[in-house]
């Protein structure tokens, strides 16, 4: 059958990768695209008329599955789908089913080619496509995330104005690509003047304490100036009673972030490089990332660092969002821009803690900055506002307590001044509900799980994602340690999952998109609310009952990857639907910022073809690992 040749050219500019020919190229294509109809009775001979060659869906809805009847994904009006045999020579081997009859447009693979060969923007369309794995074919394909491949089907790409794939900030290299010599290693007998002479020998500024080939701790110069010299100790002692013990390590195959992350978290300038095996490889330094970045995050974060009173702090922290989109800009990873703009509340957040210091004298007592939510996990966007609190030791009397009301307040209204919002619900320290001793916190947290009410349960999933950003770390630990295992009470994690799984995904009939928004704007989309924070939720609901205490929602799902109850294809498409949507609300923010439009609803009519069926590819997952909580946690179904 063939199309009305006008109607078809008008179609075909509203079609990606079409819309890229020129006029000439299109109205050629038009004339060769052929046309059928497909119902149930002639849905099985389809692809045995008209095979190799491109599909397009002109109207009509159907269900592209595997062989072995695995759905894949929902296919309507300008969806388009078996090229990835086109391009690697593979047989059709898919099937489809027909939901609601409709006209499927065929272009010949000999055409295909030709316009491949004609349009340099159409192959290349093409091409990131098939770079790109389907979200909702991962669980096909090998379990490794960085290595699987994809069945024939319809394919993703980067969300609009995303990086082209295969861009790599300096700061996503691998660690183990930076360091440059191998680790310079003394036992923990050595003496002080042995070290300090390596020092000297191999014109380094820190040395790594080994012994039976296990990592035990660092020395660094400053140790050397600080608790040697300072304290008048002899050059003859061994060197385990000044080093630092069990210092924080970075893997080899992690990257420039990660490393950059970590020790602005723990404010050191060594980190230990370590092999998979936990073996020593070598030093990586503040200078070392420097020298990749030498006006990047490291020059920034350092900036903040010398800011002399919360003035000079505040002024250096306007010009975060200016850089931000700059990097953003450059980076394909939406999760290096959360863990990037994490550091950097953490930084102004230890920054605002000494000034307070400075003013008021050191903390009276043990205690620890929690970091909750996005900053917590380390997916901070532009428009994240604060959530944080106070843990502090038991005891502590009115004089102490007045001390670190004044501290919740200083740093959270300082916050604020530097550009983060201060929290609508008044999750901040400056709440005196948020300052709680570690025995405070646990009755709160008993009393969510014992008496899971809809608030609380919302509430409570923030304060699961915490994280020690300043302060004593075993008290942190034994905290942390101890909610975990009182967010593993059945009882919790089954209201939760009901909770959860009463969430609307905005998916309507037909899998067209329902909108989460009013107004103006009422056919727009909220994909954090009906997206990210629903990932962020399942994991961690499967985190709760693993007994993790790990908040990063990737980082969680690594942990996660044996569960006997997650499996490890639910694992994955979580992991990239998550990836996918933090990517997708990245893009959208850099674009509209600055505007009055929601920096976390999009309009799906306005994203591209393929954009859209990936959007509803990331909602289908989520939809689906509802259902399945629901029906391992919550008994529902």
């Amino acid at each position: 059958m063939q199309p009305d040749f006008a109607e078809l050219n008008r179609f075909l500019l509203d079609c990606p990768p079409f819309d890229q020919l020129d006029a000439e190229q299109r109205q050629w294509i038009a004339g060769q695209i052929k046309a059928a109809y497909i119902n149930e009775h002639n849905v099985d001979e389809f692809f045995k008329s008209y095979s190799p060659a491109l599909y397009i869906v002109r109207s009509g809805g159907f269900d592209l599955l595997a062989p072995d009847g695995h759905f894949i994904e929902r296919l309507e009006s300008h969806d388009l789908f078996g090229f990835p045999s086109l391009l690697s020579g593979r047989d059709v081997v898919n099937q489809l089913e027909v939901i609601e009859d409709g006209i499927i447009f065929i272009v010949a693979a000999a055409d295909f080619d030709h316009l491949r060969r004609n349009s340099r923007a159409f192959e290349h369309y093409f091409i990131r496509a098939h770079e790109q794995r389907l979200l909702t074919e991962t669980s096909f394909s090998q379990p490794n995330r960085s290595s699987a491949t994809y069945p024939e089907g319809a394919a993703p790409a980067y969300p609009q104005g995303a990086a082209p794939a295969g861009y790599v900030d300096s700061l996503q290299r691998p660690v183990g690509e930076v360091v440059q010599r191998e680790a310079v290693c003394l036992s923990s007998t050595a003496t002080i003047k042995e070290a300090a002479q390596a020092m000297r020998e191999e014109k380094i500024s820190s040395i790594m304490v080994v012994d039976d080939g296990r990592l035990n701790g660092i020395l660094t110069d400053r140790d050397l100036r600080n608790r040697v010299v300072a304290q008048g100790l002899s050059y003859d002692i061994h060197i385990n009673a000044v080093m630092t013990q069990a210092p924080a390590t970075i893997g080899v195959k992690q990257s420039l972030l990660d490393a950059l992350a970590l020790m602005t978290q723990e404010n050191i300038h060594h980190i230990p490089v370590v092999g998979e095996d936990g073996e020593p490889i070598g030093m990586l330094t503040n200078t070392d990332l420097m020298r990749q970045q030498k006006s990047e995050p490291v020059m920034l974060i350092s900036a903040l660092n010398k800011a002399s009173d919360p003035a000079a702090l505040i002024a250096e922290a306007a010009h975060i969002p200016d850089y931000m989109h700059s990097f953003a800009a450059r980076v394909n990873d939406a999760g290096a821009v959360g863990r990037l703009l994490a550091s950097l509340t953490d930084t102004m957040t230890r920054k605002l803690i000494d000034f307070y210091e400075q003013e008021h004298g050191v903390a009276p007592a043990s205690y620890v900055w929690l970091a909750f939510g996005s900053q917590g996990r380390q997916d901070q966007t532009l428009s994240s506002d604060q959530d944080n609190g106070l843990l502090l030791g038991n005891d502590l009397n009115e004089k102490q307590l007045a001390w670190f009301a004044g501290l919740g307040e200083f740093v959270c209204q300082g916050l604020a001044d530097c550009g983060v919002p201060k929290c609508p619900g008044t999750i901040m320290a400056s709440n005196a509900d948020c300052r709680r001793t570690r025995a405070g916190w646990l009755e709160r947290f008993e009393s969510w799980t014992r008496s899971p009410t809809p608030k609380a349960l919302m509430y409570c999933q923030i304060f699961f994602d915490s994280r020690n950003v300043c302060g004593n770390k075993r008290l942190y630990q034994v905290y942390r340690d101890d909610v975990a295992k009182l967010g593993r009470s059945e009882f919790f994690l089954g209201n939760l999952a009901r909770l959860q799984s009463s969430v609307q995904v905005p998916l309507g009939l037909f899998n067209r998109f329902r909108g989460t928004e009013s107004g103006k704007d009422s056919d727009w989309v909220d994909i954090k609310r009906y997206g990210i924070a629903l990932i962020n939720d399942i994991v961690r609901l499967y985190s709760l009952h693993e007994g993790l205490t790990e908040p990063r929602t990737l980082t969680r799902l690594q942990l996660l990857e044996h569960s006997k109850l997650l499996s490890e294809k639910d694992n994955q498409s979580l992991a990239e639907a998550w990836q996918f949507l933090t990517q997708l609300r990245l893009q959208h923010q850099l674009a509209v910022w600055g505007t009055e439009q929601p920096k976390n609803a999009l309009d799906p009519n306005a994203l591209s073809t393929l954009t859209r069926r990936q959007l509803k590819s990331a909602f289908r997952i989520v939809k689906d690992c509802q259902q399945g909580i629901g029906l391992k946690f919550g008994r529902i179904g």
